[in-house]
């Protein structure tokens, strides 16, 4: 019985150690960014507009664009489904 756990505590363990690396490096380059150069752009910022979202991700160096309209609008249903409050904007 306590051999069939060890699998699942490895993952789970192996798991948490790359979220945690990737939640600090992260992290260091946001708050080195603001530091060294005054750069205080958010790591992650969701641009909605009236015909579509766009979530911009700021880190190492890069800047990527991504059009998350569809994700945006699933999230919007399941609020009004489970009857929970507006967003705020802005």
């Amino acid at each position: 019985m306590k051999k069939d756990r060890r699998p699942f505590w490895f993952g789970l363990g192996l798991g948490l150690f790359v979220f945690m690396t990737g939640a600090g490096l992260l992290a260091v380059d946001y708050q080195g960014r603001k530091l060294s150069f005054g750069d205080a752009t958010p790591l992650a910022r969701v641009d909605r507009q009236p015909s579509r979202t766009q979530l911009t991700v700021k880190a190492f160096g890069q800047e990527k664009t991504w059009d998350v309209t569809r994700a945006d609008q699933v999230l919007e249903f399941l609020g009004e489904f489970f009857c929970l409050p507006p967003r705020r904007e802005g």
